[in-house]
């Protein structure tokens, strides 16, 4: 177990340029002009095409999830319960861009509920076999500056919470990964 001040370090060294992705992707970062890719007389065109987004809508737009097979632990009620269609479309969407983004599982209400965060807000350490966490990390609220209001370390078993200015408290499942799940682009 690597803990959490190191995850957290480590978001932090990758959260840069997540954003930065996500800049192009909505357009708001200058790209450089590629003379061998556009002829001069487009030039003018270069930073207004989108190609970004456009690219990554394409693939996005080609992946769904149509549901479980041999659903014996009631998953396809619980992604129902949790606007499956707006769930799979953010995480799919999220894991183009950040190359990783991460399903988190609570109760809320005496339900499961799912939240997708993308790779500038969770990080953690996978475990090669199955491609689920043995540790993670997330920020779950921030201020409109970025600072962490609420953030969490996901260990198999238990969640700790980390709200700022209180006490930390610890919520314990029957689960034996992290409630931190990725959903990670290419993980070949």
């Amino acid at each position: 177990m690597y803990g959490k001040d190191y995850l957290k370090s480590k978001l932090m060294l990758k959260r840069r340029r997540v954003e930065i992705r996500y800049d192009y992707y909505d357009m708001k970062n200058v790209a450089p002009y590629m003379s061998k890719m556009l002829p001069s007389e487009y030039a003018w065109l270069a930073h207004s095409l989108g190609w970004c987004a456009k690219a990554v809508d394409s693939l996005a737009n080609r992946l769904t999830v149509d549901g479980f097979r041999n659903d014996n632990f009631g998953m396809e009620e619980i992604f129902k319960q949790n606007n499956a269609d707006v769930l799979y479309d953010s995480a799919i969407l999220s894991a183009l861009i950040s190359s990783c983004s991460f399903i988190y599982v609570f109760m809320k209400d005496g339900y499961p509920a799912l939240e997708v965060i993308d790779g500038s807000r969770a990080t953690g350490i996978i475990d090669d076999t199955c491609n689920l966490l043995t540790e993670g990390y997330a920020i779950l609220e921030e201020d409109d500056k970025h600072n962490p209001l609420l953030e969490a370390y996901f260990e198999p078993g238990r969640t700790t919470y980390f709200p700022k200015d209180e006490e930390p408290y610890v919520i314990t499942n029957n689960c034996l990964y992290p409630l931190l799940v990725p959903v990670i682009n290419r993980p070949d």
